[in-house]
């Protein structure tokens, strides 16, 4: 019974949290931790869900990114329009490099991915006229509402993120009571019977494929005007590998394991910033200790504690019956 209000107090403490304090930089923090969950939740979908390695996501988080960027200090595009757009182009990018990389399995998609990845990350950085190469593009503007009205405060960028994180968890719990959703898990446990049962497989891991990488995109036009500021880093092989630590290390296949994945990784980020390049080997070290001892995440504590707690309550309901 308590598990199902779970949920809703997460959200209620969300709300509340940054009101505990006016740090601004503990406000800056959410605002990462936020935008993080819905990146490690978007990636969620292909790792989680459909059971595909890729280690190309963050090249579309680079993707909106740029596109919010350049759209809106060339072109004069508006705020929310923008992310829209950076989520179409985003998505865009997942439907050509899905349709030919979804086609194979195994190691060769995952290097694939990884190809493609690097192959924007070089471009990025080399095609100065419109990205400004290595150096990056400054001074985006704050993203703008409408009516003249911009989010100009950590605190107005974390509940935009918020509200986005919980839009985008509620739609997978309700994808994974659909039709489709079960289609996902079908494919994941077992292409070939889902495939004679009826499933067009392809089609499945396309159409998740592409979901992942607008929400990707989206996540990334936020983090760009949040930060004023994007170089090509965001697309780079370490911003890869802490998606891969948020999801694998919270609980991959479900809603509240990237969440609290994100969690993590953010407050390690602090608590190790004195330790320079040596965050990257701890990461490391967290997630193959996750994969050896708990291979379903952080969230799997807290299904064999109420396991237990199942158990226990339905022993004791077994021996007052007896008295």
């Amino acid at each position: 019974m308590m598990a199902r209000f779970l949920p809703i107090l997460a959200v209620a403490a969300a709300l509340v949290l940054p009101l505990a304090t006016s740090n601004t930089y503990f406000h800056h923090l959410l605002v990462l931790w936020m935008l993080y969950s819905l990146l490690a939740l978007s990636l969620n979908i292909i790792v989680g869900y459909i059971g595909e390695l890729s280690f190309g996501h963050a090249a579309f988080f680079g993707i909106g990114a740029y596109t919010a960027a350049i759209l809106g200090m060339n072109f004069g595009f508006p705020g929310f329009p923008g992310l829209l757009m950076a989520g179409i182009v985003a998505g865009a990018f997942g439907f050509v490099i899905g349709y030919v990389a979804l086609r194979i399995e195994g190691p060769q998609f995952v290097i694939l991915t990884l190809g493609f990845g690097s192959i924007i990350f070089t471009t990025t950085n080399y095609w100065v006229d419109l990205t400004r190469g290595p150096m990056g593009i400054s001074n985006i503007a704050p993203l703008g509402v409408g009516a003249g009205f911009e989010l100009s405060s950590a605190l107005d960028y974390y509940y935009l993120s918020l509200l986005l994180v919980v839009a985008f968890a509620y739609a997978c719990h309700a994808l994974m009571l659909s039709r489709t959703g079960r289609a996902f898990i079908a494919v994941r446990e077992n292409a070939q019977l889902a495939a004679s049962l009826g499933v067009d497989v392809f089609r499945t891991k396309l159409l998740a494929f592409v979901v992942a990488t607008a929400v990707a995109g989206v996540a990334g036009a936020i983090f760009a005007h949040y930060l004023t500021v994007i170089t090509p880093e965001v697309m780079s092989l370490n911003y890869m590998v802490a998606i891969l630590i948020m999801v694998i290390v919270g609980g991959r296949g479900t809603i509240a394991g990237p969440i609290l994945g994100a969690l993590i990784y953010v407050g390690l980020l602090e608590l190790l910033r004195a330790t320079g390049a040596l965050r990257m080997v701890i990461f490391a070290a967290l997630l193959t200790v996750s994969v050896i001892f708990l291979p379903g995440g952080l969230v799997s504590l807290w299904r064999r504690f109420a396991d237990r707690s199942t158990v226990r309550t339905a022993r004791q309901a077994q021996v007052e019956a007896g008295e």
